[in-house]
C-alpha cells in the first residue's frame, strides 16, 4: 500500500524540488562577483597609480628645491650660470631637463631665485581607462643671505676727506706691516704676536697673507665704475692723531702696502676667488710715492659701460720685513645708476683717531631677515686706554641689547666673562684689560625683531684719548642660504 499526502513534500523533496532556481541565483552570483572584481581592480589600479603620482610630486619637489637652491647664489649677474646650475641640480635629484620635463627660472630680486620644474608622469593601470599620464608642476624659492655689510652703510669706508656725500664714520681702514706685533691691534696682516727689531716670538698662528676684503655692491642698471684711495701709501706722520695717524711699529720702516680690485663672479659668499682686474692693482712702498698718494685719492680702477650687478671685491694686504700700521679710505662711484655700495667683508680692520673721547661707529647692517638667529660679535684688542674705556653695541634705534660675553687669551684661555647689557669695560685706570685678547659677544636677535630702513647696528666708544687700533668681526650664525615662501 502507498500513502499520500497531496500539497506537501517531505524535506527531501522539497531540496531537490526547486532545482532549477537554483542554477539561476548562481549565474547571478557570478556575475556579480565579476562585476565587483573590475570594481576592485579598478579601483587597486586608480590606487596603484595615485600613489605613484604622489611619490613623483613629492620627489618633483624636493628636484625643485634642490635646484632653487643651486641656482639662487649665481644672482644678480650670471642668470646663464643659474640655469645651469639649477638644470644640474634637478638632473642629480631625478629629472634631467629635456622631452618631458622642463625648467623656469624667474628673478624675484637680487638674491631670491624662483624656480619651476614641470614633468610628465606616466600610469600604469589607468592606461587602460585611456589615461596614459599626468602633467605635474611644482615650484620653490631660494634666497641667499648677503655677507652682513661693516663699517660703511654707503659708498665710502674710511674718512671722505674733501668728498660730500658720505658721513664721517669715525674711522679709517687700517692694516699693519708683517713684522708688527699683532698686540698693537691687527689680528690676522702681523707674523708675530710680539715683533722686535731683531725678533718674531712667537709666531701669529691668526697670520692671514691675503689681508683684508672689501665688497663694492653694484646694482643693475649701472653704466661706469671708478674706484678710489685716499692716502694709500704709508707715510709716518710722527702721532697718531696727525691726519691718517701712519706709524712706524716695532720693526720699524712701516709697511709696503698692495691693493687689488677684481671682478664680480658667480660665488658673491666667497670674495676670495674672483678674477682681478687687469691693470687694478697697485704696490706701494713704504714712504714712496708721497707726491702721488700722500693724502690724496687716486684712481685704482675704472670700469667703463654697462655693468654686470653683483659684488665686486677690494683687497688690500702688507709685505716686507718692516712694522708699521697704514691708514687710508675707499669710495666707489658710478657714471650713472644707483650709488653702489662699499663695506667690508667678514671681517674689518680699522683705526679711530675721532676728536672726541666718545664716538659711534657703524658696526655691522642687521637686516630683518636675521630675526630669530644668534649674532657674533668680535672684537681683537679692543678700547685700550690708561683710564676708564667702554665699548657697548647699539641696535638701530639706540638701545643696547643684552649678550653674553668671554675673553680669550693668545692660547685660547678664557679670561673674562659676562651676561647682561652689551655694555664691557675694555680698561680701567690700571690700563687695558684685554691686551691682545678676543671679546667674543653673542647677541640672540628676537623673532620680533623688525628693521625696514637704517639697520645699522653701531659700536660706542668711550675713551680718554681719541684713537683705538683694533679688528672687528660679525657673523650671523645660520645657513646663508635657504628655502622661502613662494609668491602666488
Amino acid at each position: 500500500m502507498r500513502l499520500e499526502r497531496e500539497g506537501t513534500w517531505g524535506i527531501g523533496e522539497r531540496e531537490r524540488r526547486p532545482e532549477g532556481g537554483n542554477r539561476k541565483d548562481r549565474g547571478a552570483v557570478l556575475l556579480w562577483v565579476a562585476g565587483m572584481l573590475t570594481v576592485l581592480m579598478g579601483m587597486a589600479a586608480f590606487a596603484t597609480d595615485l600613489g605613484w603620482l604622489l611619490l613623483s610630486t613629492s620627489r618633483l619637489q624636493k628636484a625643485a628645491d634642490a635646484a632653487a637652491l643651486a641656482g639662487v647664489v649665481n644672482l644678480p649677474g650670471f642668470m646663464t650660470q643659474a640655469q645651469s646650475d639649477a638644470s644640474g641640480a634637478a638632473s642629480a635629484n631625478g629629472f634631467p631637463i629635456g622631452g618631458s620635463t622642463s625648467i623656469g627660472l624667474t628673478q624675484l630680486d637680487d638674491n631670491r631665485l624662483q624656480v619651476d620644474l614641470s614633468t610628465r608622469v606616466q600610469t600604469f593601470f589607468l592606461r587602460a581607462l585611456g589615461i596614459n599620464g599626468f602633467d605635474i608642476t611644482r615650484r620653490s624659492t631660494a634666497e641667499y643671505i648677503k655677507p652682513v655689510p661693516l663699517g660703511s652703510p654707503n659708498n665710502c669706508f674710511g674718512k671722505p676727506v674733501g668728498v660730500s656725500g658720505c658721513p664721517d664714520p669715525n674711522l679709517w681702514g687700517a692694516i699693519s706691516g708683517p713684522f708688527t706685533s699683532k698686540t698693537n691691534g691687527d689680528a690676522y696682516a702681523t707674523r708675530c704676536v710680539t715683533a722686535t727689531s731683531s725678533s718674531c716670538s712667537p709666531t701669529n698662528s691668526q697670520y692671514r697673507p691675503a689681508g683684508y676684503y672689501y665688497a663694492v655692491e653694484v646694482f643693475p642698471g649701472t653704466t661706469g665704475l671708478s674706484v678710489q684711495i685716499y692716502d694709500a701709501g704709508f707715510y709716518e706722520r710722527g702721532d697718531f692723531n696727525v691726519e691718517t695717524g701712519d706709524r712706524e711699529q716695532d720693526r720699524n720702516g712701516g709697511t709696503d702696502t698692495l691693493y687689488q680690485f677684481y671682478n664680480v663672479d658667480v660665488t658673491p659668499l666667497d670674495p676670495t676667488d674672483n678674477p682681478p682686474v687687469a691693470g687694478c692693482g697697485w704696490t706701494i712702498g713704504s714712504n714712496s710715492g708721497a707726491s702721488t698718494y700722500k693724502n690724496q685719492w687716486r684712481t685704482l680702477c675704472s670700469l667703463g659701460g654697462s655693468l654686470t650687478p653683483g659684488v665686486y671685491v677690494l683687497r688690500v694686504w702688507t709685505s716686507g720685513n718692516i712694522g708699521g700700521t697704514n691708514q687710508y679710505s675707499v669710495r666707489a662711484t658710478t657714471s650713472s645708476g644707483p650709488a653702489p655700495r662699499l663695506y667690508g667683508i667678514n671681517d674689518i680692520s680699522i683705526f679711530t683717531n675721532q676728536p672726541s673721547s666718545t664716538a659711534d661707529l657703524y658696526l655691522a647692517e642687521v637686516a630683518q631677515v636675521h630675526a630669530g638667529k644668534k649674532l657674533e660679535l668680535k672684537f681683537y684688542d679692543p678700547g685700550e686706554d690708561d683710564q676708564p674705556a667702554w665699548m657697548t653695541v647699539k641696535r638701530p634705534d639706540g638701545t643696547t641689547p643684552n649678550c653674553d660675553w668671554t675673553a680669550t687669551n693668545e692660547s685660547g684661555s678664557v679670561t673674562a666673562s659676562g651676561s647682561g647689557s652689551c655694555s664691557i669695560q675694555t680698561s680701567n685706570s690700571s690700563g687695558p684689560l684685554f691686551n691682545g685678547q678676543w671679546i667674543t659677544a653673542v647677541v640672540d636677535i628676537p623673532d620680533t625683531y623688525t628693521c625696514s630702513t637704517n639697520c645699522w647696528w653701531k659700536m660706542q666708544i668711550q675713551l680718554s684719548q681719541p684713537h683705538d687700533r683694533t679688528v672687528w668681526e660679525v657673523r650671523v650664525i645660520g645657513n646663508p642660504v635657504r628655502l622661502t615662501e613662494n609668491e602666488p
